[in-house]
């Protein structure tokens, strides 16, 4: 059965922080909450006033258990009821405006989608720049997912982009194990291998708000290769037992 087909789904959004308090009061009130059946936030224990924030906008908060982006993320599968969720990160790279599309996409029965910084139409936020080193690594670890996982036409362009939404189904199927920043990735490597079918459409990455990246470039490229040589060695095609 083609899991892009069914009735209309029911959709979550899943807010991923860990103090964000500058990021929230600048793009949560850009986000339409109406357009989800069930909002809720993960938090990475928060120091700032990330939590109280999100409360203040009717959001469910629940601490995560134990470290990492991937962590946070399995934590908030675990709260979800509803057919699909979005995952969201309010530190001013991901758009608002995408959200409807995402939620649009997941409930005419979408099994995965991405919205990407790097195919046709797309902005990065190093574009403009002489040198791209995020962008060129992003893209060649999706050469090399497409060349070693991808089969039946099934691709990806963006291994990276957080904002993404999966019904609960095809997220179960992958069986994501990954607690650190390689969840993203992961995520697009079980797909391929799996043949979910990855929807992509074009994003514009914005400037973070409150300051830089929590992930170093150099410790998050390897960490990215270790996972592509272990999905690898599990096999190109399905998750194992």
């Amino acid at each position: 059965m083609d899991e892009r087909v069914g009735d209309r789904k029911t959709v979550t959004l899943a807010v991923i922080v860990r103090n964000e308090e500058e990021g929230i009061r600048a793009v949560m009130p850009r986000v339409d909450l109406s357009l989800f059946d069930d909002c809720f936030a993960v938090d990475g224990h928060s120091t700032d006033r990330t939590v109280e924030l999100l409360r203040g906008f009717g959001l469910r908060v629940y601490a995560q258990p134990e470290p990492g982006l991937g962590a946070a993320n399995l934590e908030a599968r675990r709260h979800v009821r509803t057919d699909a969720f979005v995952y969201f990160h309010p530190d001013g790279n991901e758009d608002p405006a995408d959200l409807p599309r995402l939620a649009a996409l997941l409930r005419a029965g979408h099994a995965f989608v991405v919205a990407s910084r790097m195919m046709r139409g797309a902005r990065n936020e190093e574009d403009g720049q002489l040198f791209r080193p995020r962008k060129t690594a992003n893209l060649l670890f999706a050469l090399a997912a497409n060349l070693l996982f991808g089969h039946g036409g099934n691709r990806t362009t963006d291994i990276t982009n957080g904002l993404r939404g999966v019904s609960r189904s095809a997220f179960d199927r992958m069986r994501l194990s990954s607690r650190d920043l390689t969840f993203d990735f992961q995520m697009v490597i079980r797909a391929l291998k799996l043949g979910i079918p990855i929807t992509e459409f074009p994003t514009r990455e914005g400037a973070r708000v409150g300051g830089g990246t929590h992930f170093a470039s150099i410790p998050a490229g390897l960490a990215v290769l270790r996972l592509l040589w272990r999905e690898g060695r599990m096999g190109l095609r399905g998750v194992g037992p």
